[in-house]
């Protein structure tokens, strides 16, 4: 094991304890917090609460085997540890294919942003809007992770903030009756909606593996600020999902694309605060942002390890233009991107974010116990 321990790394840079948990609470939260209630309400209707109750009970069984894997291998990303466990050829392989899911994942969460701008500013064009988002995030990424480390605590604050104060004020609208029955069709329905959150709150995380553990101090107490992020993440939306049911009923949020925003458009407070579905709108972007900024990280610094680059600002604008042009053609109209969701997305997110890791920690075991067994 110590073995597996060692490996000639330059210098690692270090990210603080509470910048992994804000990290890790952006990247739960992501794109989840106004669409995920929709979908959720498809599949287990009224009962759609109790499955962000369970959800994030899975999600620590999967932060606990990214932990595993870290404490055995705590100097390296993914990449390196895939390599390391896999060997050389199927090691490249797998790495070959993370990286083009990292950037796959990436254009993708573009789209989604200029796809739900446009949704409302119909005569803005998609380029712009996306030329917005990657600009930024070219720069972020230049700056460098403890840069956007530290944006992610004021990001994390703010979202808070301002979600919990629109829920308050949205919370005489709640009908408690809307919740009635409870499990009227028995438990899996709650049970298989929580399948597909999995996939929008827990394999997203994913992309803080080429963060975690290399550029943790402390492994133990970065894992246990890696789960106290998701778990608040999961907190905030479950309160979005609970909170669309209770105002706006199971089947007007199944309907919905975006049953949060109208959520909160419910607001009307004495007549002087109304239509306050902007903040919403703003706590959608910079959690879209804050995620699609882990993956296109993760993207670059897979890709530059995967060509043996000592400095991965080289390929940050040639990827960018890459997910640039590929953001604007991925998903031809909004019904192909649903079912690419509702039917591809999970396996897919499950491959890379459980499958994989979980096959590395079995292999890994083996390993250990020959080790222990000949010697």
């Amino acid at each position: 094991m110590n073995e597996m321990k060692k490996a000639d790394k330059p210098e690692k840079i270090i990210i603080s304890n509470h910048q992994i948990f804000s990290l890790a609470a952006c990247g739960a939260v992501g794109g989840t917090i106004i669409v995920v209630s929709s979908l959720l309400a498809s599949i287990a209707k009224q009962d759609a609460w109790i499955t962000a109750i369970i959800t994030p009970a899975f999600g620590l069984i999967v932060i606990w085997l990214y932990y595993y894997l870290g404490k055995a291998y705590p100097n390296m990303t993914i990449i390196g540890i895939s390599k390391q466990i896999f060997g050389k050829w199927l090691g490249i392989i797998i790495t070959a294919c993370y990286v083009f899911f990292f950037i796959q994942i990436s254009y993708h969460i573009t789209w989604h942003m200029s796809d739900f701008v446009i949704h409302y500013y119909h005569e803005t064009p998609e380029y712009f809007i996306n030329g917005l988002s990657v600009a930024a995030m070219v720069i972020a990424v230049l700056y460098g992770v403890e840069a956007f480390a530290r944006a992610s605590e004021i990001f994390i604050k703010l979202i808070s903030v301002f979600f919990l104060i629109s829920i308050i004020l949205v919370l005489p609208k709640a009908n408690i009756n809307n919740l009635l029955p409870v499990l009227e069709n028995g438990i899996l329905p709650s049970l298989k909606a929580s399948v597909f959150m999995s996939a929008f709150s827990i394999f997203t995380l994913q992309s803080l593996l080429m963060i975690y553990p290399i550029n943790a101090l402390d492994l133990p107490q970065a894992s246990k600020a890696f789960g106290k992020g998701f778990l608040w993440g999961s907190l905030l939306v479950f309160i979005a999902t609970i909170m669309s049911i209770l105002v706006l009923g199971s089947n007007i949020s199944a309907r919905t694309t975006f049953p949060t925003f109208l959520l909160f458009k419910e607001i009307d407070i004495a007549g002087i605060f109304t239509r306050m579905e902007f903040i919403i709108a703003i706590i959608w972007i910079i959690s879209q942002f804050m995620i699609n900024l882990l993956f296109f990280y993760a993207a670059v610094k897979a890709l530059a390890e995967f060509l043996g680059l000592k400095d991965h600002r080289r390929i940050v604008l040639p990827l960018a233009l890459i997910i640039l042009v590929m953001s604007g053609v991925t998903f031809p109209d909004t019904i192909y991107q649903s079912n690419w969701n509702s039917i591809v997305w999970t396996p897919y997110a499950a491959t890379f974010g459980l499958v994989i890791p979980l096959i590395m920690l079995i292999v890994l075991w083996i390993k250990v116990r020959r080790i222990k067994k000949h010697g």
